[in-house]
């Protein structure tokens, strides 16, 4: 199964979802995380329940009654990334491969994608149903991060992680009538509420947007970590004042480097829920990145089916997203006789992380680069993906290259024991793709065309998780550059393109 997991090319999202489902654990790390003197309940995830009482299905609310009140934050969340986190064919797929290398991996890909479901125990698996197996739970852990999974948690764990920091589902769960939020003066004719600073922070986020191996603690996603680290933290901007506001809000945040509330009239203002105050700021609750791409591919819009209603809005916010997140810059200019060299400077303009950032060893954002002359002759062409849906190898890629305890390459989670090369783009970084040419001497100029193409995993993975043709994975254009440049202007070429 090794060698068939190793799909050369393949990068990632549901994103967020597949990001967070991949990590399983090898059978030696599994039975040490499993001794007796773990105190874990449902390890090797880190989910406490307050007071460390059991609890069931029927003690977290239905999103649907959430909508009720809350009809905005309702509308944005269904058809999410969050909602279909347990639904998601890609997830599915991988978490039943992690099931059948061993069984006692469930917890660890299940704790972020059905917190209900792992921290009642409700979670079945049928080895016999689909290409892979199927995991089937109740139908409010069914929901993924529904409303009820994030209002009712009440801390986090993270002194008590391996490594001291958030991640594999570090949070306390406390479900009940109480809802925690960010507003201190909110009330509510159905529940009660109570003020919670940390729902604020990006420390929230990165109880799951930080995963790393339990069997050798090998850091395999660094979403928060990279955003702590980044001028976005120095600032003060955290990952809700990107994720949980319109495009066009978030690339000022990412601009200016303020949060939404001190940015002035950005249309925000609201109401947070049915009957309460009108407020400066509500936020959407879509929490859009650039996953919600392939999940529109695979899930069909039906106006009658109400867990879908919110996937056309969400897929077009992720490619906005991705359309604004970077920029190139071309540099040309000889170097010996005809031989001459292009550089592409691709800059992470607007994401609070790397670009890319979770499953970065499965993620794909590549350049394509194609050079011709005057004549039409075409000079140089890289990053083209072929009539399989493959990138070339000669592609230049940013992402990372994981290896296993051997040394040899694999794209699955489990296995990784390091990266042995890492070429993410950090917040307001850049880095370059460089080429060379050689130019026909009856040329008297030459046309550039960079795009820059982002897609969540590549063609080979999809086909050992789908099916093979079972999808045509997407791709999605993130900036284009193109110019043309005299040949006696080559040795100071240099032209520069942004996001849309």
């Amino acid at each position: 199964m090794r060698s068939r997991l190793r799909a050369h090319g393949v990068t990632t999202p549901w994103v967020v979802i597949v990001t967070w489902c991949l990590l399983s654990l090898t059978a030696g790390a599994v039975a040490k995380e499993n001794t007796a003197t773990d105190a874990r309940r449902f390890p090797p995830s880190y989910i406490t329940i307050e007071g460390h009482e059991n609890v069931t299905p029927d003690q977290w609310t239905d999103p649907r009654v959430c909508g009720q009140c809350h009809t905005r934050q309702y509308e944005g969340w269904n058809g999410s990334m969050h909602s279909n986190a347990f639904k998601d064919p890609v997830f599915q797929a991988l978490w039943a491969l992690g099931e059948k290398t061993d069984p006692k991996l469930r917890n660890h890909c299940g704790a972020c994608h059905t917190p209900i479901g792992v921290s009642t125990k409700t979670v079945e698996f049928h080895p016999d149903q689909g290409l892979h197996g199927r995991f089937t739970a109740p139908d409010v852990a069914a929901k993924g991060v529904s409303c009820d999974v994030c209002h009712t948690i009440s801390g986090t764990n993270l002194q008590k992680t391996a490594v001291l920091e958030h991640g594999n589902a570090s949070f306390v769960m406390s479900p009940g009538n109480t809802k925690r939020a960010t507003l201190d003066d909110a009330k509510s004719p159905y529940h009660e509420t109570e003020y919670s600073e940390h729902h604020a922070k990006s420390d929230f986020c990165g109880n799951c947007h930080n995963i790393f191996h339990p069997g050798n603690n090998f850091p395999i996603e660094r979403t928060y970590d990279e955003w702590k680290y980044s001028i976005y933290a120095q600032k003060g901007v955290q990952c809700q004042d990107c994720h949980m506001v319109p495009v066009d809000v978030a690339k000022q945040v990412a601009d200016k480097l303020q949060r939404p509330e001190e940015l002035g009239d950005l249309g925000l203002e609201g109401f947070a829920g049915l009957g309460g105050p009108w407020r400066k700021v509500v936020h959407d609750h879509g929490f859009v990145g650039g996953n919600a791409v392939v999940t529109a591919a695979l899930n069909t819009w039906d106006a009658n089916n109400e867990e879908t209603l919110g996937v056309q809005t969400n897929y077009q916010e992720a490619i906005r997203r991705l359309q604004s997140a970077a920029s190139l810059k071309l540099e040309v200019g000889a170097k010996a006789g005809a031989l001459h060299q292009l550089k592409v400077r691709v800059t992470n303009e607007r994401a609070g992380h790397n670009l890319p950032t979770s499953l970065t060893e499965v993620r794909e954002v590549w350049l394509e680069v194609v050079i011709s002359d005057d004549q039409g002759r075409e000079l140089m062409r890289s990053g083209t993906l072929d009539a399989d849906n493959n990138l070339p190898k000669d592609t230049v890629i940013f992402n990372a290259h994981a290896v296993d305890e051997n040394g040899q390459d694999t794209h699955v989670p489990w296995e990784i024991v390091r990266f042995v090369d890492v070429n993410t783009i950090p917040p307001k970084g850049y880095k370059y793709g460089k080429y060379y040419f050689n130019l026909p001497a009856d040329a008297k100029s030459i046309n550039v065309v960079a795009r820059l193409h982002y897609r969540s995993f590549g063609q080979k993975l999809a086909d050992l998780l789908l099916g093979k043709d079972a999808v045509k994975v997407p791709s999605v254009e993130m900036v284009k550059i193109e110019h043309s440049y005299p040949v006696s202007e080559l040795s100071v070429a240099d032209a520069s393109g942004s996001g849309h």
